[in-house]
């Protein structure tokens, strides 16, 4: 019987973050926004540390805890996600002090220990969720902020067994092989009459559209809308068809961590292919310095099952992962591919016994049971995109980008990144469903 938009979100995990023990936690319930969303729930039978529980403070956002109260007056044991949820001794001349107390604690600064929590928020109130979207809406009407919307899948897609996307499922309908927001803004303008808006995304599906020009998959275009804005003093993204606010300060930390990224030296050649095996073809096929590793994946079972060791190989060194930038999520797996690999060649005998294998006469590793010097190779990160990289890189993208920079610098690798030009005339290509 309660209204859900009088609710006060995150009141009891705020509560409890202010009175309990970070040292003495039973539970937590968090989500990934590294990828896509991904909800879970870890638990101990005995009292740990927040960090033992899993979570990573940059890219897990808390949702929920559990553990020693620190506060007498809320009882031994405490939760807190919206709700706060406590079992103490009470009486109705009590009840006031608890409530009271409770109150002050959810309006008290965070400890140290879990500042981090503030890093990033999803935005939860429907009507400051809907005075986003308006927000967004003056952006969209004006052509020149379009530029600075990204439009990708929501999700990871397996690129070797689709053609593109379309706007609808007529027989005649154009198949975009990428996505593009202007080609969906003059969509919306021609077939609609209805003007790029986030009441028009929400109503517009964009369909997967496989090799035999058939699609039994779609997403909103809302869904598909990554952006950016800046409204009052904080910042919001929109991404996968949710909104979130981010601290400033954790903005900049991002920034002046990936300030340290070195350029790579050499220039690869302009994208425009309508796959990346088809780009990576192309340019070891145009320079005899490259060595096509692309698809000659190593097999170790478990998780990282079927490893890349990298895409191209330059001079024996340079280990390079090439991908064209789709989304947020397809970036969190380039950056994660460079660092599973690089930790496998560095850390794992049987990974370099089945790469020797595969590996040019020149760079054979002589005694496989020796860890390589990680010094004298360099792990590049080639994107392909017309946008300063890593600085317009959307943020979410910037924040695995900077993880994996760091693992890889610990691993004593020399990091680089590369931006690959994109054909302009790529995003004007289309095609056509074949004939029935």
């Amino acid at each position: 019987m309660i209204i859900s938009d009088s609710i006060e979100r995150d009141f009891g995990l705020r509560v409890t973050l202010n009175s309990v023990s970070p040292e003495k936690l039973r539970s937590l319930d968090k989500s990934n926004y590294e990828d896509n969303p991904l909800n879970s729930r870890n638990q101990s039978p005995k009292s740990v540390g927040i960090f033992e529980l899993e979570i990573d403070s940059e890219t897990d956002m808390l949702y929920a805890i559990t553990g020693e109260s620190m506060v007498s007056i809320f009882g031994t044991q405490i939760t807190g996600r919206d709700a706060l949820v406590i079992c103490p001794e009470v009486t109705l001349d009590t009840l006031s002090d608890i409530l009271f107390e409770a109150l002050e604690r959810f309006k008290m600064k965070l400890p140290e220990n879990f500042e981090w929590v503030d890093n990033i928020s999803k935005i939860k109130d429907p009507d400051v969720a809907l005075l986003l979207d308006m927000e967004l809406d003056e952006r969209l009407s004006v052509d020149q902020y379009l530029d600075h919307f990204w439009l990708g899948e929501p999700e990871i897609v397996d690129w070797e067994y689709q053609s593109g996307y379309s706007f609808d499922q007529h027989y005649k309908a154009a198949i975009h092989p990428t996505l593009e927001i202007k080609e969906l803004a003059r969509h919306l303008q021609t077939n609609s009459q209805e003007k790029i808006c986030t009441k028009a995304l929400k109503k517009q599906q964009i369909f997967i559209v496989h090799e035999e020009h058939h699609s039994n998959k779609s997403w909103s275009a809302y869904r598909c809308l990554y952006a950016e804005i800046t409204y009052g003093s904080e910042q919001y993204i929109l991404r996968n068809g949710i909104w979130y606010r981010v601290n400033q300060d954790f903005v900049k930390r991002i920034d002046n961590y990936l300030s340290e990224l070195t350029q790579y030296q050499y220039t690869l050649p302009t994208y425009n292919h309508e796959r990346e095996d088809e780009y990576n073809n192309y340019v070891v096929a145009n320079d005899p310095n490259y060595v096509l590793f692309d698809k000659k994946t190593i097999g170790l079972g478990g998780k990282n099952d079927k490893i890349e060791f990298c895409d191209i190989l330059r001079n024996s060194r340079d280990l390079i992962h090439v991908k064209y930038y789709r989304s947020s999520s397809t970036l969190s797996h380039l950056f994660s591919q460079g660092c599973v690999a690089a930790e496998a060649f560095v850390s794992d005998k049987e990974f370099r016994k089945r790469l020797n294998k595969k590996l040019p006469e020149e760079m054979k590793l002589a005694d496989i049971d020796i860890r390589p010097e990680s010094k004298k190779f360099c792990v590049v990160y080639a994107i392909a995109v017309n946008r300063e990289i890593p600085k317009k890189l959307p943020f979410f993208s910037k924040v695995t980008l900077k993880n994996a920079f760091r693992t890889l610098r610990a691993l004593d690798f020399e990091v680089n990144l590369a931006r690959i030009e994109v054909d302009a005339v790529l995003a004007c290509k289309k095609k056509h469903r074949k004939n029935k």
